[in-house]
């Protein structure tokens, strides 16, 4: 199944999901030195998003959210893309800032399409996801 959406950030990448119902942050809800969940209530909370395809409904967030994933991405331990339901600002910018690929507004929700542990397939310049296995 491919999915069609709006490109925040281009680039291809294929990996395994892990995919959140809930609101999420890079400042408070990630811990860039392991590269996982530590928000408390998270439907995700210790999950590695390290080199994953992180799937979730919406950014909430700070502006030093783009420097936390930043400092991730250094050690190796950013996702590997990001698709949403809903891109904000400070989301937009995590992903344009560290040139992680981004689609959002796909033509159904993925958090309702997509299970963590699925094999999806991110292309950011045609604005895709594709579920690839399950």
């Amino acid at each position: 199944m491919i999915l069609k959406g709006m490109k925040v950030n281009g680039g291809k990448v294929e990996g395994e999901a892990v995919v959140s119902k809930k609101s999420f942050s890079f400042l408070g809800d990630f811990n860039p030195r392991t590269g996982r969940v530590q928000a408390p209530g998270s439907d995700v909370l210790g999950e590695s998003l390290a080199g994953k395809i992180f799937i979730f409904t919406i950014g909430k967030g700070s502006t030093v959210g783009p420097t936390v994933a930043y400092g991730a991405r250094r050690l190796g331990l950013a996702p590997a893309a990001l698709v949403c339901v809903e891109a904000e600002p400070v989301m937009a910018m995590v992903a344009i800032m560290n040139d992680i690929p981004m689609v959002h507004a796909l033509e159904r929700d993925p958090t309702d399409l997509i299970k963590t542990g699925d094999i999806v397939r991110v292309d950011g310049d045609a604005a895709t996801v594709e579920i690839v296995g399950q």
